[in-house]
Formats: structure tokens, C-alpha cells, sequence
């Protein structure tokens, strides 16, 4: 589906039909191409670059692996495992180790053994003993990581269970398989960008919708009542909300609560995402709500939008493979100081005091199966907060969200700030980056 395919939201609602998102069956399918093309083309290359030559993945009941999608999904069984061996061919080998056989038929597809224990006194053990001993790997990969929670998913547990199951010598062989983990993920397959694409179109135009006359009547539509239309809307199309919707309703430089009717002047701005199948999103979007005798924002309020616009221009320009993600952080921030804006730091962040300054704050993250992704963010280097994210670099045919703010004095409000945020997502290329959706280049105006 291309961007001028999705509905024009003045000529009708959006619907499941409207957006073509798809059924069940469909579904099921795209994911198990997926998975087995990701598997067969992106982990082997990831694995060798690390060096390490078996990824093992351990999941049990209600403490699922958080990779556990990816590799299958299922039922994480009593104790189940995943082990990915470089054999030395082109594929890696794909080994599942379960409970109870899968309902669903990816694993016997997709894997080339699949074995399943039942319920018995030995349990997983053996089998994962064998499966090791057999092949000998040097270096053994587990999900352990302090950067990356995704990557962090072998609880105390069970790593003693593993150490204990595979035994001493090949115990002292484990490594964190967090890199490996990092490139398979975030390495992107073309099928991969089809439907993210369209995931990303389903998201602007939810939120797009929200800001629509259909949605809100200035003097009685609340933004909590907003807020809770995108709640329902994401059900009824048949999508999952990634993370509740986040509104922000600026009235006259300074905020204004959930449970307050919308009034003309109002700027409002909402931070949301929505979630399909494998695929996550994170887009904002603003807009202006007229006043009787207006036709669009007043000009002090474009002129602060058009600044946002400025920095993202600025950013995403700086935005380059092999870039240090940090040091984008550096060079932009560079640039917005001297522009005359103060630096937000992330402390900052949720705060509603008014604000009297021109600042700007930017936090960029890599997104697509999670909202904050497992590749690089371009932000403020604090190991603290992000761990060693800031210091990866930026890589081609990945998906990063470019997320900043900026504040801008307004006349009119007695110098107090109006605030812009701006989330966009881009795929990163050798070239340089495309936006998968065109990107907001003016406010929404929604008539009184």
C-alpha cells in the first residue's frame, strides 16, 4: 500500500477495509515468511560477525524469552529451546527442543528438527544436552545483556539449568549473544519494509483521524475523551496499542488537563503507536484548533512549527551509516546552540511548567519491533539511561524514529513557550534515509 492510498480522512472514516489491514490467516502467513526468511539470511551473517557459533534461547511458561516471537512465537512450553548452529553452510541449522507440540505449523516448516518431550521426569536436560554435545560448539551465545533488556531474557534460573544441563566444559563457553542479537533483529529483509510501511500508514492515519472534526467538537470533546476514541478505534480495527496515547494540550503557553473541554486556540499534540503482529510504531502528530474567524493557525504558531521542521531537517541530515549515534546527538545540538536554543536534557521529560526559553531536546531511537528498538539512539551520551546504544553506530538498512522537541517563545503569550514534539520514522539507506510515510509538514487545522 503506498501513502496515497491511505483514505483521505475528510472524505471518510477509516475502517479495516478502507486500510486493508488483514485477517488472521493472512497474518500468520506473512509471519511465517518472515521468520523464515530472517532466520535463513540475517542471523548466520550476525552469528559469524560475532563469533559466536550457537545461539541458544531459553523460554518457559509465563517467562517467555522476549526474542520468543521472532523465532517461532508459541507457547514458551514448560521449558523450551531454540539453538541456531553454524554448521558451515549458507542456513543456519534450527533446532526446537519443546513441551508440547505447536498447534500452529511454523516450527516443523520452518526448523529443520523439531522434538517434543511431553511431560516427563528428565524434562528438557537431555535432550539439550545432547543437542550440544553433539555439535561442539566454542562459543555459545545466550541472551544476556546489560545494554539491551531485549536481549537480556535468560533469567538466573534458567542459565543455572542450562550451565547444569550442557555441563561444565561447555558452560564456561557462554557469551552474551546480545550483538548477534541486535543484527538479526534489526537487519532488515524487503518483505519486512512492505508491511511496515503499511503499519506506519495505519498509525498516521488513526492519529490523523483523532484530529479530525469527526472526533473533536471544540467546548465539549475532552482530550481524555480523545484519548480513549484511540483506545476503542485500535480495537475495532484489529490492531493492539503499543503504548497508550500520550496527549498534550497547550492553551495560551501553558497546559491544560485531560478533563478539560478543547477550546479554539488550543494546540494539542498526541505521541502514539500501534501494534501488528510483529511490528510496532511510534508517530506524532499536531494540530490547531481554529477559531471562528480563522482559517488557519495564526502566524506565530506556524512559525514555531516551522522551526521544528528546521531541526529535523538539520537532524535527519546528520543521520548517516556509521555514524556514532551519540555524536549525531553532538553535532545537531551543536547546530541548535548556535541557532540560540538551550539544551533539554531527558530529566526534562514529562514535565509541564511552562517554559519561558527557545529550547530544543532531541532523543531518537530505533523502532520497528519494539518501540524503543535494540539498535542505536541518538541521544545525550549517558550510559546511565541508555546504556551503550549512544555509542553504536547508525547502519544502513535500519528503521530509526526521529524524535525531538523544540520550544518557541510566542508573542502573543506573553513570551510564554509553545512546545513542538515531532516522531517521524525513517528507514536508513547508503544514500541516506527515506521517510516511510510522508512526514507532518504543517499543522492540522480542525475547524470549530
Amino acid at each position: 500500500m503506498s501513502p496515497s492510498s491511505v483514505p483521505s480522512l475528510l472524505s471518510s472514516p477509516i475502517t479495516t477495509r478502507a486500510l486493508g489491514i488483514p485477517g488472521e490467516r493472512e497474518r500468520y502467513a506473512l509471519r511465517k515468511r518472515i521468520i523464515a526468511q530472517k532466520l535463513n539470511t540475517t542471523l548466520l551473517p550476525a552469528m559469524r560477525r560475532h563469533h559466536i557459533d550457537m545461539w541458544i534461547v531459553l523460554s518457559r511458561e509465563f517467562h517467555p524469552d522476549p526474542f520468543l516471537p521472532e523465532l517461532g512465537g508459541g507457547w514458551p512450553g514448560v521449558r523450551n529451546a531454540y539453538i541456531f548452529f553454524d554448521r558451515g553452510t549458507d542456513t543456519p541449522e534450527k533446532i526446537m527442543i519443546g513441551s508440547h507440540a505447536e498447534r500452529d505449523d511454523l516450527f516443523q516448516r520452518v526448523y529443520d528438527h523439531a522434538l517434543f518431550y511431553g511431560y516427563s521426569q528428565d524434562g528438557l536436560a537431555p535432550h539439550l544436552r545432547e543437542a550440544v554435545q553433539q555439535r561442539n560448539p566454542q562459543r555459545i551465545g545466550v541472551n544476556m545483556s546489560p545494554t539491551l533488556p531485549m536481549a537480556d531474557g535468560l533469567s538466573a534460573s534458567l542459565k543455572t539449568f542450562l550451565e547444569q544441563a550442557i555441563g561444565p566444559e561447555y558452560a564456561s563457553r557462554l557469551v552474551s549473544a546480545e550483538l548477534v542479537a541486535r543484527d538479526f533483529r534489526a537487519t532488515r529483509i524487503p518483505e519486512e519494509y512492505g508491511i511496515y510501511r503499511r503499519v506506519c500508514e495505519w498509525t498516521v492515519a488513526w492519529e490523523e483521524e483523532a484530529f479530525s472534526s469527526r472526533v473533536i467538537w471544540p467546548g465539549v470533546t475532552s482530550s481524555d475523551d480523545v484519548q480513549w476514541w484511540m483506545r476503542d478505534e485500535a480495537r475495532a480495527l484489529g490492531l493492539e496499542l503499543e503504548f497508550l496515547p500520550g496527549i498534550r494540550v497547550t492553551r495560551g503557553g501553558s497546559s491544560v488537563s485531560g478533563d478539560q473541554p478543547l477550546q479554539p486556540g488550543d494546540v494539542i499534540s498526541v505521541d502514539a503507536g500501534l501494534a501488528f503482529d510483529l511490528y510496532r510504531t511510534d508517530y506524532k502528530r499536531t494540530a490547531y484548533l481554529l477559531r471562528p474567524d480563522e482559517k488557519e493557525p495564526p502566524a506565530s504558531i506556524q512559525q514555531a512549527f516551522g522551526k521544528a521542521l528546521e531541526l529535523r531537517d538539520t537532524l535527519t541530515a546528520n543521520m548517516r551509516p556509521g555514524q556514532i549515534a551519540h555524536r549525531v546527538w553532538d553535532e545537531t545540538m551543536s547546530w541548535a546552540a548556535k541557532q540560540g536554543y538551550e539544551i533539554a536534557y531527558p530529566a526534562a521529560a514529562g514535565r509541564r511548567d511552562p517554559v519561558r526559553t527557545k529550547q530544543a531536546g532531541i532523543y531518537c531511537h530505533s523502532v520497528g519491533n519494539a518501540t524503543h528498538d535494540i539498535g542505536a539512539r541518538v541521544a545525550v551520551d549517558w550510559p546511565m539511561a541508555y546504556g551503550d546504544r549512544v555509542r553504536y553506530p547508525l547502519a544502513a538498512n535500519e528503521w530509526y524514529s526521529v524524535e525531538f522537541h523544540v520550544s518557541i517563545p510566542v508573542p502573543e503569550w506573553e513570551g510564554l513557550a509553545l512546545t513542538i514534539p515531532i516522531e517521524e520514522t525513517v528507514a536508513l539507506t547508503e544514500e541516506g534515509f527515506e521517510y516511510f510515510v510522508p512526514p507532518q509538514r504543517e499543522l492540522i487545522a480542525i475547524p470549530t
